[in-house]
């Protein structure tokens, strides 16, 4: 038998999706699998993380469906060719043109999918700060939009922000405990940092070595 997303996550039907995704950031926190104590205890936690995080995953999907999350409700059908155009033009990289749509598009119609479109043709042109800021204004309307957050993330590390940009990349784990892409982003870090420690350390030995008469 099929259960209720909702009542999954111990909400009722008409629970909003902001209540949704904090109900939902609470209880795969509490229910991580990485929190087992034993192997027992880590097949309790990964089963009912998983309804979590399937129940989620639901009605996130119908959200998008029947409200459109992605992207604010736009009335011009002339907007919608201009968004249509503009990630074709992305899709052949045409970043100029894209940019060119975007700013006709922008006059009249500001919204977190426009901002992300932004965001993507300055990250693609190599103005990863405008690139950031874009990204930041579709996050300010979108939180929980991870291809932003991944952006986000990709930009501070061009720029160099690699505390930054890791920060991002935890925050996405915290939406999509499961990101491949955030995890192993932050697995080459730890790697890095590794080696940069064993490194400091050799040198280090080297030179009381030499200090020694």
């Amino acid at each position: 038998m099929t259960m209720d997303p909702y009542k999954v996550l111990g909400l009722t039907n008409d629970a909003s999706i902001d209540d949704v995704i904090k109900a939902y950031r609470q209880l795969a926190k509490k229910y991580h699998p990485d929190l087992a104590k034993n192997e027992e205890e880590k097949l309790y936690l990964s089963s009912i993380f998983q309804d979590i995080t399937n129940a989620y995953n639901q009605i996130k999907n119908s959200h998008q469906k029947t409200q459109n999350v992605f992207t604010t409700q736009i009335d011009s059908d002339y907007a919608k060719y201009l968004i249509f155009k503009a990630e074709n033009f992305l899709n052949k990289n045409e970043i100029d043109n894209a940019l060119n749509t975007l700013k006709i598009l922008q006059k009249n119609h500001e919204n977190a999918k426009i901002y992300f479109l932004f965001a993507k043709a300055y990250m693609a042109k190599g103005y990863y700060k405008q690139a950031i800021d874009y990204f930041r204004k579709t996050l300010e309307q979108e939180n929980y939009n991870v291809d932003a957050l991944l952006g986000l993330a990709n930009c501070y590390e061009k720029i160099g922000l690699k505390n930054t940009a890791k920060k991002v990349y935890k925050e996405i784990l915290e939406w999509e405990p499961n990101n491949k892409i955030a995890l192993n982003r932050l697995n080459e870090f730890e790697k890095k940092q590794t080696l940069i420690e064993k490194l400091l350390s050799g040198f280090g030995s080297k030179k009381n070595k030499k200090a020694t008469p």
